[in-house]
């Protein structure tokens, strides 16, 4: 019975296997492999058909695993010996997949299929034995000056560390310099003296580390936690910027967690390929036991680093920088769980609330609490259920009553400042901290305190209390009294934080005209003596950033747009303060800069719900005159004029995903105008871009693709986007064309594939890489005419390409649907069409495929007929490639009412369309040659 199962299971995974459901098909196998009797012949075969899955699927360690697998049962099976070496080529093993072809080669020495990959293989193993040579000679002559000791030359030592360093990028140079115990000598230099030479040790180093396991395990085993830690503790800023790049190396080489991303990455895009149904959901993330327990050791060894007094300000900026990148289960090792258990909540908030007037003993930064907010919000979000979230706030909140239940004053100081950076991280949180018994009352007692430190702590924690309308309306009614006193209170830190405060409550009208939350004139108030703290180049930069913030929420006023864009100081004041780039500035400098070019996204108001509101007596927003169109462009005409293209091309490298999707939005919108685009490009905008569209979040990285589109639309790419970068738009293209996108995203997206893939086989080469070929064909069969235009058009600059041409060969409709649009009534169609058969019918077999189409001839006869120059010249170039293709179609030709429209299509005199009549006559020689009519039937034109 199990026999029976096993055949079973087998075929059915062959019937799996031939419809193209390769994970169905490995499922069946592994179900037959796992039946014990299994016979070691069928075993064999399962192996090399999971094998076949495997490859189908570009999981080509799993195919290496199962076709040897399957080698070790059947010795000299010729399939399992070649999707071995299929696999081991694709894997860059060039030594072992060259053995197994020579292998194939003498089990079958009539085997055609391995000839091409021999040779392939062949080629690649010489050209890497002249790189080892190469590399061989390199290393030694680098390992002699770099590791030359104390008395060597500190130049040469440098320079040939960094020497090292290049040659780690390349896999052959990394193995190399490994084998020969490069790592021992590289941490034996990190106790030099010599900073630059220390920051080379660490540098090469992480390139060792990078995507082998193997050598990021024997670094960490050799070099230790505790140094490791120490790279990222120290003041030196370039020295701890490597070091935590080695530890984020370290961790992902160690955990594998890219492979698994690249994995992940190609099933969302077989998923948006081919649909969800039928494809089976990719397993988590899930380390080895002891690959975790390293993993986990590193972890905590930096979350030991958050709050420890050894560490520096900016060291512990990267420790927590590190915990961000990597707690999250969708960006990093699903470690926030892991964090929740140990007391990395208490660390952070301990570090949260420092104040550097208050704290000796630890180092901490102008960035430091906003990192901390981020690390808390992450972890909070990436909570799953009600339980961890409600042991997050637990622990918060014991932290909060720790804090109140010390005697000294400066402690609960600390903890209103762990609150401000909560409400700025996991809001919720922060917000039921302050119903905690006797914070809130302490919190307004320090506000109308003598002490300015006092001051600003409070009113700061009041500030952000204040950012969400619906959850602060108990506090906002005690809060305004006391932000109204401290505004006008004489110390410019404390006015500017409680100004922010006022603007906050003033700004929750939104962009509804028709909605004030202050009295007439109070925000226009406000954003005067916000304008004037940022234009004042005296005021310190901790000021103008606050007086940032408070526009930040004033600018959704139109009145308040207005006025900031004649402010010429203000306006130069908040583009400089941009240019900083500065984390805590990011943000705000950003949504003003969106409110202002009103980038934000805007809710459509039916016609038939606003009388429908009205007819309710509900509320309906109003748009603001002065939020129209007319205005809009005036405002971006006076923000370009002041540098805003610079300022968003310097707050592009955040990495922020919400703020830089902010900058696209603001990109986008200045795009939006086609004479602004020159600009743009010249000042750098179109390079900040293309990273804008590739990573960020899925708004973001929209919004800077269709930004992109707009560009390559209208100007000439090679202008625009030279070099690399050229290829580098492809993908955010293709983003474009994803079914889910609004149609006039798909259609700017085509119209601009179309400009770029005119210009180079490189970049249609890119296309098809990019899967875009499939995207273009699903418009070429959408009902929406325009998006159907721009396909076909974009088409016919693809076929260009000899790969793209091959498509069209064989059993399939591509032909068939190009012959038939050139019938269309739609013009442009029509030229795009015959635009794309005019290049694909210098191929034979495609030619052999337009007459199988039904009415090729009428469709033809009608093209060259047609009034329009270009149409008829495209059609007589299409019937003279169609005539050199061979004396069968041409009789074809000859014999239907073409001949008549050659005939006279070669009369014409007009020099306006002396290119059709040359066409025409071509072809009628041709037909001479093959002797389908008399020489005699045209003298001169006519017959």
């Amino acid at each position: 019975m199990q026999m029976e199962d096993t055949s079973e299971l087998k075929n059915e995974g062959n019937k799996h296997f031939s419809a193209g459901e390769y994970e169905d098909a490995i499922t069946c196998y592994t179900k037959a492999l796992n039946i014990s009797s299994t016979a070691d012949v069928t075993k064999s075969v399962l192996y090399k058909n999971r094998a076949a899955c495997y490859l189908k699927l570009e999981d080509y360690q799993k195919a290496v695993l199962d076709a040897t697998n399957a080698l070790d049962l059947s010795p000299q099976d010729a399939k399992s010996l070649f999707r071995r070496c299929q696999a081991l080529e694709k894997l860059g093993k060039v030594e072992e997949a060259y053995k197994d072809a020579r292998m194939l080669l003498h089990v079958e020495p009539k085997n055609t299929a391995i000839q091409p990959i021999l040779r392939r293989l062949s080629a690649a193993l010489q050209e890497k034995a002249k790189q080892h040579t190469s590399t061989e000679s390199k290393v030694s002559q680098m390992f002699n000056l770099a590791f030359a000791g104390p008395s060597g030359d500190i130049e040469k030592q440098c320079q040939a560390v960094n020497n090292i360093i290049v040659l780690a990028r390349e896999e052959a140079g990394a193995e190399k310099v490994f084998r020969e115990g490069g790592i021992p000598k590289l941490i034996k230099v990190l106790e030099a003296k010599d900073n630059s030479l220390v920051l080379a040790a660490i540098r090469a180093l992480a390139c060792l580390a990078g995507n082998s396991r193997q050598r990021a395990q024997a670094i960490l085993e050799l070099l230790g936690l505790p140094r490791l830690c120490h790279s990222v503790s120290v003041e030196n800023s370039e020295l701890l910027t490597a070091g935590a790049h080695l530890v984020q190396t370290l961790i992902t080489a160690i955990s594998q967690i890219e492979e698994y991303r690249r994995t992940e990455e190609k099933h969302e895009e077989r998923i948006k390929r081919e649909g969800r149904q039928g494809i089976r959901p990719l397993p988590p993330f899930k380390m080895e036991a002891d690959i975790e327990k390293e993993v986990d050791g590193i972890m905590m060894a930096v979350i030991k680093m958050v709050n420890s007094p050894k560490v520096s300000g900016c060291g512990r900026d990267c420790a927590i920088e590190l915990i961000i990148k990597n707690v999250t289960t969708k960006d990093g090792l699903d470690w926030a769980k892991k964090f929740l258990a140990t007391d990395g909540i208490i660390r952070l908030l301990e570090v949260a609330g420092t104040c550097k007037e208050l704290s000796t003993h630890l180092k901490i930064t102008e960035n430091t609490h906003m990192h901390c907010s981020v690390a808390l919000s992450k972890i909070y979000e990436d909570m799953m259920g009600d339980k961890d979230r409600d042991k997050f706030r637990d622990q918060c909140r014991e932290y909060i009553s720790d804090q109140f239940g010390d005697p000294q004053l400066d402690s609960k100081v600390e903890a209103i400042v762990a609150i401000s950076a909560l409400l700025q991280g996991p809001y919720e949180v922060g917000n039921s901290m302050l119903g905690t018994q006797g914070v809130l009352e302490i919190m307004l007692a320090m506000a109308n305190s003598d002490s300015g430190l006092h001051q600003r702590v409070a009113v700061e924690a009041l500030v952000h209390s204040a950012s969400k309308k619906d959850k602060c309306s108990g506090i906002i009614k005690q809060a305004v009294p006391i932000l109204k006193q401290l505004y006008h209170s004489t110390t410019d830190n404390i006015k500017v934080r409680a100004l922010v405060g006022l603007c906050k409550l003033g700004s929750f009208g939104g962009t509804d005209a028709s909605a004030k939350s202050m009295a007439e004139g109070s925000t226009m108030t406000l954003a005067k003596a916000c304008r004037k703290f940022l234009a004042n180049p005296t005021k310190d930069v901790d000021l103008r950033k606050w007086a940032c913030e408070g526009l930040a929420y004033l600018t959704l006023d139109a009145d308040v747009k207005e006025e900031l864009v004649e402010d010429t100081d203000a306006l130069h004041s908040l583009i400089d303060l941009a240019k900083m780039a500065d984390k805590s500035i990011l943000y705000p400098a950003g949504t003003v800069f969106v409110n202002v070019t009103n980038s934000y996204d805007k809710q459509e108001m039916l016609p038939e719900m606003v009388d429908l509101a009205k007819f309710a007596k509900q509320h309906v927003p109003e748009e603001h005159p002065k939020d129209k169109e007319e205005f809009l462009q005036k405002r971006i005409e006076k923000l370009l004029k002041v540098g805003l293209v610079n300022a968003l091309v310097a707050l592009s490298k955040t990495d922020s995903h919400s703020s830089r999707e902010l900058i696209a939005r603001v990109f986008l919108a200045i795009v939006s105008e086609e004479q602004h685009r020159g600009l743009v490009v010249q000042q750098g905008g179109a390079k900040a871009l293309i990273p804008l569209a590739s990573e960020g979040n899925e708004v973001g990285k929209t919004k800077a693709a269709q930004a992109l589109a707009k560009i390559a639309i209208t100007m000439n790419p090679e202008v625009a986007f030279p070099g690399q970068r050229m290829l580098e738009v492809v993908r955010p293209m293709i983003l474009l064309l994803h079914i889910e996108k609004d149609a006039i995203m798909n259609y700017e997206a085509l119209m601009a594939l179309t400009n770029i893939a005119s210009l180079n086989e490189s970049v249609r080469k890119r296309i098809l890489k990019e899967k875009g070929m499939a995207h273009i064909e699903h418009y070429m069969f959408e009902d929406h005419e325009e998006l159907k235009v721009a396909a076909t058009e974009c088409m016919c600059n693809m076929v260009l390409s000899e790969e793209v041409v091959a498509l069209h060969r064989g059993e399939n409709d591509r032909v068939k649907l190009l012959v038939l649009y050139m019938g269309e009534e739609n013009f442009k169609l029509m030229r795009a069409a015959s635009g794309a058969l005019a290049i694909l019918s210098a191929d034979k077999e495609i030619c052999d495929k337009i007459t199988k189409v039904g009415p090729w001839v009428e469709i033809l006869g009608g093209l060259a007929s047609n009034e329009n120059v270009e149409l008829r010249h495209r059609a007589a170039h299409i019937l003279r490639n169609m005539m050199e293709a061979g004396e069968e179609i041409g009789k074809l030709i000859i014999e239907s009412q073409l001949l008549e429209v050659l005939m006279v299509l070669s009369r014409f005199t007009e020099p306006a369309v002396a290119t059709v009549k040359e066409c025409a006559e071509m072809t009628l020689t041709k037909a001479v040659e093959y002797g389908l009519i008399q020489a005699n039937t045209m003298v001169n034109g006519e017959p």
